[in-house]
């Protein structure tokens, strides 16, 4: 009873403390590896099923608009379930659907699969964290979990993509979901073994969820992020789909909070909205997804001017697990001193991305060397997890606790779904207009009467002819060099543009936030930990 009291894990009698310990992490580990589909194998993905690369990313996007939707009724369906049970059949239906998006070939199904992965995965998240939240922090004190918890869950993000890669690369992109079904079937004989008996549910309260307003939330964040994910692919408006879809949603927002005003037992209720700091947290939430997606940037760099493979490029995420943690020790120790106020935290996180962007817009050349990234990685995780954290506490302080669980929806929906759908499509919109346009400006100059342009041309005109090319062939390899070139010259100006403008963004968001005042006094009241964690 003990070990039970300590662990909060519904473990055997006879389980010794330190196999219950390690239950409890084993069963954790794949559910914080798995989803619906893994970004670090999108181009391996895409070329053995024909895909494109938007499909793998809608994928993944699905599995967050998953969690998110699930999180409303976890407080209705775990009064009359046991973990025991939860977990068993969750991890069940997981080995089900991984497998099948292994197997099958049409990304529809694979889509649909892993919006129910993410949905599941809701669920089980929440029974891990409540049954390891007294490991980490025994007095329940929510920096104190998010300062052990985060690193852990992100790092886990980061590790999922570079095994990927490395299993895409050397093998079959499936053998992830080989590699997750066999973490979730150990996980399922832990839980068989080591587990109290868990008694049947005496019902399951199908009625008393509202499915209406679980259906319309569904189809806003799946339509939301299928515009902004296919947007540049099928040119916007031009597309039928987007057109009806972007149409579609202020109606379907509309009859979403009217059903949640008027249904006695609403799905999720919006007073959440009614808190000024959780609508500033939400707020810079975004903002840290809107700053990590220039990732996106970092990998056209890699790819096309570096030339680094795709192991090499997920590899390098590798280097924000050190930030991870430094971002969470900084928060651990500055929520247990409170020695200074609030907004030092949030500028000193912004700071970080910063550096991270200023380092990104000097070092990024045609000559830059892979190495150069490591630094700006270890400052973006860090930038993160100190924002992450800091938000995680701040936007709960004043919050009726029977509102907690509807904010962690939120959460997930702002952090997990909608900012880094937006973002990213921003972003590739954004550099392929601006490398257009330097394609355009730069084509300008490359004339023959240019002196610079003629010696690239008659250098690899005379190259080509010294390798034993005919003048036809030699003159069409020198153009296509010089388009080359010129593609090149024209990314890396679109890179660091944007780059640049992000910096300024950047730097006027960390000035706002070291003079907004986010607390009246030096020091933050100790936040408990719910069930609402995320």
């Amino acid at each position: 009873m003990a070990n039970q009291a300590l662990l909060s894990v519904p473990i055997r009698p006879w389980v010794p403390r330190w196999l219950g310990i390690v239950t409890a992490f084993v069963v954790m580990l794949p559910i914080i590896l798995i989803n619906g589909a893994y970004t670090g194998n999108i181009t391996e993905v895409s070329g053995t099923l024909g895909v494109l690369s938007e499909d793998i990313s809608m994928a993944y996007y699905a599995t967050s608009a998953g969690m998110a939707v699930a999180y409303p009724l976890i407080p209705k369906v775990r009064p009359v379930v046991t973990t025991k049970t939860i977990l068993l059949i969750d991890l069940l239906l997981q080995v089900i659907l991984s497998f099948i998006c292994a197997q099958v070939n049409q990304m529809d199904i694979i889509i649909v699969c892993s919006f129910f992965i993410g949905f599941l995965k809701a669920f089980a998240m929440l029974e891990i964290i409540l049954m390891i939240r007294p490991l980490f922090s025994p007095k329940n004190v929510r920096s104190e979990f998010y300062a052990y918890f985060y690193p852990i869950v992100f790092s886990a993000g980061q590790v999922s993509m570079a095994v990927t890669a490395q299993l895409a690369y050397y093998y079959q992109w499936q053998y992830m979901y080989y590699f997750v079904i066999l973490l979730l079937l150990v996980a399922i004989s832990f839980i068989l073994m080591f587990f109290r008996y868990a008694r049947r549910p005496v019902y399951f309260p199908f009625k008393e969820i509202d499915w209406k307003s679980i259906l319309l939330m569904a189809s806003i964040l799946l339509f939301t992020i299928w515009s902004a994910t296919y947007g540049k692919t099928l040119d916007w408006f031009s597309s039928t789909k987007i057109t009806v879809y972007v149409l579609s949603l202020p109606v379907l927002v509309w009859l979403f909070l009217f059903r949640q005003k008027t249904t006695r037992n609403p799905y999720l209720r919006l007073e959440v909205l009614n808190s000024s700091k959780a609508l500033i947290g939400y707020f810079y939430m975004m903002l840290v997804m809107f700053f990590s997606a220039t990732s996106s940037l970092v990998t056209s760099y890699m790819n096309s001017i570096i030339r680094v493979d795709s192991v090499h490029a997920n590899f390098l995420n590798l280097w924000m697990l050190p930030g991870f943690i430094c971002g969470a020790v900084i928060c651990f120790w500055w929520f247990r001193w409170q020695r200074w106020r609030f907004r030092v935290l949030i500028s000193g996180g912004m700071l970080c991305y910063v550096i991270y962007l200023t380092i990104l817009y000097f070092g990024i050349t045609p000559d830059g060397r892979y190495e150069m990234l490591y630094l700006p990685m270890f400052l973006r995780g860090m930038g993160m997890m100190i924002l992450f954290i800091a938000f995680g506490v701040f936007v709960v302080e004043d919050m009726n606790p029977k509102l907690m669980i509807y904010n962690a929806f939120f959460l997930i929906t702002c952090r997990s779904v909608i900012a880094p759908a937006l973002a990213s499509s921003f972003f590739n919109n954004m550099l392929y207009r601006v490398q257009l346009q330097g394609m355009t400006i730069l084509s300008e100059n490359m004339r023959m009467d240019n002196p610079v342009a003629a010696q690239l041309y008659e250098q690899s005109r005379t190259g080509m002819l010294a390798q034993g090319h005919s003048m036809t062939d030699a003159t069409a390899l020198a153009c296509n060099s010089l388009y080359t070139t010129l593609q090149t010259q024209s990314l890396l100006l679109a890179l660091k543009t944007i780059i640049g403008y992000v910096l300024i963004f950047a730097i006027v968001v960390m000035v706002i936030s070291l003079f907004t005042p986010f607390h009246k006094t030096l020091k933050v009241e100790i936040v408990k930990t719910g069930e609402d964690m995320v």
